[in-house]
């Protein structure tokens, strides 16, 4: 599918309320150990589609590691379903280590038991934002990471929890965890060229922000933290609408490839080849995308998020 058509196809999206792919969002139920073991591993119909399933077996059983002379630590947030669980899981075949993160101890349990590879898992719900202060601090006591990943994100609940979520608490993890050695990446999405920064709304409760303004936040900080971080390499990706648990939010329809929508992800964290000279740069299937909103690569405009993320928090970007 062309991007064009894919993107027609997501504007239409946001217009009857269609949920796509950013990352990962909450499954129901969110702490029943009971739901969860009737789904198995992998959380079929409860985190995880079959398809998402599917793709987990094919990496177990195709994908093999690379020379340890390459191996990179690497943190993924929302890494306990969807495409960040398969960016791990590929990661971990490869033969890098990888630590997880999940929102409450229910789902770190579950994706200690889907991918038992994984070096630890890191806890806190990044609905709260004292819950995201207190997992940067929990990042921090951890080696330094070359690679985090920005991937976890929410869609269908309330706006304010959307400014938490996708917004704000990847904000505070940015300022708050010490840096990583070779790169970082932010999940953003198509649907942020139908949003808009909504400053002031940032600044205030977030009643108003959308699921779309979340995404152009994230492309924009990005961005932004590439102008901050030359040292590092910083880059934005859509993955694609792809059949994840929030893919198919409101219906069993999502036109990307699956797996196309995680191996950005892991190219950027490998940082081989092209990817190793890519920074500042919003991508989609390792390409840069050429329809972009205007504020993402504006400088003020990233200026003036960056002060208003710093007016709400109390933390300022250094």
């Amino acid at each position: 599918m062309n991007s064009m058509t894919r993107r027609t196809l997501l504007m239409s999206a946001a217009t009857v309320g269609v949920g796509t792919v950013a990352a990962c969002t909450r499954s129901q139920p969110s702490n029943s150990g009971e739901a969860t073991a009737r789904s198995g591993r992998f959380g079929v119909g409860t985190y995880n589609t079959q398809e998402v399933a599917d793709e987990l077996r094919y990496i177990e059983e195709n994908i093999r590691p690379r020379p340890r002379t390459d191996a990179k630590r690497v943190l993924i947030t929302g890494s306990t379903g969807g495409i960040g669980q398969l960016a791990a899981a590929y990661l971990l075949a490869r033969g890098h280590s990888v630590v997880a993160h999940a929102r409450n101890e229910q789902r770190a349990a579950d994706v200690r038991r889907d991918l038992p590879a994984v070096e630890d898992v890191v806890i806190g719900d990044l609905l709260n934002l004292d819950q995201t202060r207190a997992l940067a601090t929990q990042i921090n006591e951890l080696p330094r990471f070359d690679v985090i990943i920005h991937n976890a994100g929410e869609y269908g609940i309330a706006n304010s929890q959307i400014l938490n979520a996708n917004s704000l608490s990847p904000y505070l993890l940015t300022s708050l965890v010490n840096s990583p050695a070779d790169a970082l990446v932010y999940l953003t999405s198509d649907l942020h060229l139908g949003g808009d920064l909504e400053l002031d709304e940032l600044r205030g409760d977030g009643a108003h922000i959308t699921y779309d303004d979340s995404k152009l936040h994230m492309a924009t900080l990005a961005i932004a933290v590439a102008r901050r971080r030359p040292d590092i390499r910083v880059n934005a990706v859509a993955p694609g609408w792809v059949p994840t648990k929030m893919g198919f939010h409101n219906g069993p329809y999502a036109p990307d490839d699956l797996r196309a929508g995680y191996m950005t992800q892991v190219w950027l964290a490998e940082g081989t080849e092209a990817a190793r000279q890519i920074t500042g740069n919003f991508l989609f299937h390792q390409k840069p995308e050429t329809q972009v909103h205007p504020a993402v690569h504006d400088p003020r405009a990233q200026d003036d998020l960056l002060a208003a993320y710093a007016q709400r928090t109390g933390v300022s970007l250094t």
